[in-house]
């Protein structure tokens, strides 16, 4: 299904029907585009997958209804809890037999960015009662994100926006990305733990190229997206800013993949406390959203690692800025900035390997690097 994002036919036809319902009530848009979405998501996919996938995603919009509709407090509490919890298990389930439900239902989108998407309509349902029948269907059909981030909210979908100098500095941006991260491919090293005579400069040639191939691959099918949504007239939530030129790892996820850090912010860290119980509770809490963020990528020992790695690496500067102790700062001195900057990039491409490679792999990586 990504490969339907660049086809110049896919822009045009969002084009022509973001065009046919402009100066419509907002609503008629909604529909329009989200119907558009599923016809094309019905042709794309086999029938039982698309019953599927759209018999979850309607159950959700129903239960924001509910949920938005119920007056008695304690109903509305106990509704979005259960509710959200629900949502919370068809994402574990889906992680956990991932295998098993794509081989039933074949070319299935993914029901963790459904999730997501889901838990934020609820939320959005609950607190603000803004919530309609056709913001949800955009919420959780909308084609363009189906298959990956940005991660929207239903408050994405309920004002206007079209911008035609942004469509094209979007897909200015987009298409060189993609063709970027296709380059970079050949030099990115698979199959570590089976590769012999490869020379340890390459390990590292490697690593730097397995990291802009990520950021390209994804910032490109990102802008793309948020392009199809400005054609359909909507403003789809950002998703990437120069995550490279990040001068700490907080820093890094103020900047990549922003629409799921402040996610896990608003619907994972801020509950668990977030920094208003103290030092410790806070590195608690970033340890136990940077894990969530690592097995929401799969239940497998390396996601988990990477996830936790980040978080440690969160709560160490978090330590370091209650203690107000910055030694780098003193030992660059004018040099401190892009020193910073190549340090968390070399931090995030190590984190990279771990990420791409199961633990086998990893290990051998590692080792490859040592000339």
């Amino acid at each position: 299904m990504l490969q339907l994002l660049p086809l110049p036919a896919l822009w045009l036809l969002f084009y022509l029907v973001g065009q046919l319902s402009a100066r419509r009530p907002i609503e008629i848009r909604q529909y329009v585009i989200a119907t558009v979405s599923l016809v094309l998501l019905f042709f794309a996919i086999d029938a039982k997958t698309f019953a599927f996938f759209v018999g979850l995603g309607l159950v959700i919009v129903a239960l924001g209804l509910w949920l938005q509709s119920a007056k008695a407090p304690t109903v509305r509490k106990t509704l979005c809890f259960a509710s959200i919890i629900g949502v919370t298990l068809l994402i574990a389930i889906s992680l956990s037999y991932r295998s098993y439900i794509q081989k039933y239902f074949v070319l299935l989108p993914s029901l963790s960015y459904l999730g997501f998407r889901g838990i934020a309509y609820l939320v959005s349902a609950y607190s603000f009662r803004t919530a309609t029948f056709a913001s949800g269907l955009m919420q959780m059909f909308f084609l363009p994100m189906l298959f990956m981030g940005p991660i929207s909210r239903v408050e994405n979908f309920q004002q206007e926006n079209y911008d035609p100098k942004e469509v094209l500095w979007r897909l200015a941006k987009g298409f060189p990305m993609l063709i970027a991260a296709r380059l970079i491919d050949p030099f990115v090293l698979e199959r570590i733990s089976s590769l012999q005579g490869v020379p340890w400069w390459e390990f590292w040639f490697g690593a730097v190229g397995n990291s802009f191939q990520f950021y390209f691959m994804f910032a490109g099918y990102s802008h793309l997206i948020i392009g199809l949504g400005l054609l359909a007239g909507f403003k789809l939530p950002e998703n990437f800013n120069n995550p490279y030129a990040a001068t700490s790892i907080g820093d890094f996820w103020r900047r990549w993949h922003m629409s799921l850090s402040f996610w896990i912010r608003d619907y994972v860290y801020i509950p668990l406390g977030g920094n208003r119980k103290g030092i410790l509770r806070k590195c608690l809490n970033l340890l136990l959203a940077m894990g969530i963020i690592g097995v929401w990528h799969g239940l497998e020992w390396h996601y988990l690692l990477w996830g936790l790695l980040h978080g440690a690496l969160l709560a160490a500067e978090s330590l370091m800025e209650y203690k107000n102790w910055h030694p780098l700062r003193s030992l660059t001195g004018p040099a401190y900035a892009p020193v910073k900057v190549a340090l968390v990039f070399t931090l995030i491409t190590f984190s990279w390997l771990l990420f791409k490679y199961d633990m086998p792999d990893f290990i051998a990586y590692m080792r490859g690097l040592i000339p």
